[in-house]
């Protein structure tokens, strides 16, 4: 085979690959346009019936996500987000957009996608579905327990809460900076739904007065998909005695 076939063997299926890789990459994203599209559409017909609001870029909303800050002891922002760096910032978020908010089931809601940044450079995006809670609280992270971590933890006196529940505890790790308020919250009907529900999520987090569950959110603006979330949320909400907001 010459050296000139093989020359052009070569050039042509370099071309024919990125011609395949160009026409992917439009027809991906002519998918997600349509698909951008039919969501916005649903949205615009579901938002007035339901009394919702969307705005497409309000970064006043940023002080909703960075307020947690204020009800974060020292000690337990170290554990949640840095334990090998006791000086390290927590995320925060300095745009925001796609906001939907309103009320659903009678609580305040809101639904963004953030743009944040932590230590002052690593940005990225991240979605949010809060429901607000009737009064402000301590911190509180309720999560998948890391068995090794946990056992860990507790030799060297920086173990989790434990509620008494055996299968809660092996299951999922609290971390709060009020003892206290973390019990009030996990009563045994609120463990009983964390341990058998049957929808995907992880815990919940509860910053300041924002509630919001460990879930795996695609598109908040998806009225089909925001229901589910904010019904989770309620759902789980319903069940922390009334008391606790006192």
């Amino acid at each position: 085979m010459s050296t000139a076939l093989i020359l052009v063997i070569v050039i042509g299926g370099t071309l024919l690959i990125a011609v395949a890789v160009t026409w992917f990459v439009v027809w991906n994203n002519r998918g997600m346009q349509r698909a951008e599209a039919g969501v916005l559409q649903r949205l615009s017909q579901e938002a007035p019936r339901r009394g919702w609001r969307y705005e497409e870029r309000n970064d006043s909303y940023c002080a909703f996500y960075n307020e947690g800050d204020h009800y974060l002891q020292r000690s337990f922002a170290d554990e949640l987000f840095s334990p090998s760096d006791p000086f390290a910032r927590l995320p925060e978020a300095f745009e925001a957009h796609e906001i939907v908010s309103g009320t659903h089931r009678g609580r305040p809601f809101l639904g963004a996608r953030f743009k944040v940044r932590q230590r002052g450079v690593a940005i990225h995006y991240t979605r949010a579905v809060w429901v607000r809670t009737p009064k402000l609280g301590p911190a509180l992270q309720v999560g998948p327990a890391v068995a090794l971590e946990s056992r860990v933890n507790d030799s060297i006196g920086r173990g989790d809460l434990r509620v008494g529940d055996p299968e809660f505890d092996e299951r999922y790790e609290v971390l709060t900076g009020d003892d206290r308020f973390a019990r009030a919250v996990l009563v045994p009907q609120v463990t009983q739904f964390l341990k058998t529900d049957p929808r995907e999520f992880r815990g919940f987090t509860l910053f300041g007065a924002n509630f919001v569950v460990l879930d795996r959110l695609v598109d908040h603006r998806d009225p089909e998909k925001l229901v589910a979330a904010l019904d989770l949320r309620c759902d789980l909400l319903d069940l922390v005695p009334r008391s606790v907001w006192a």
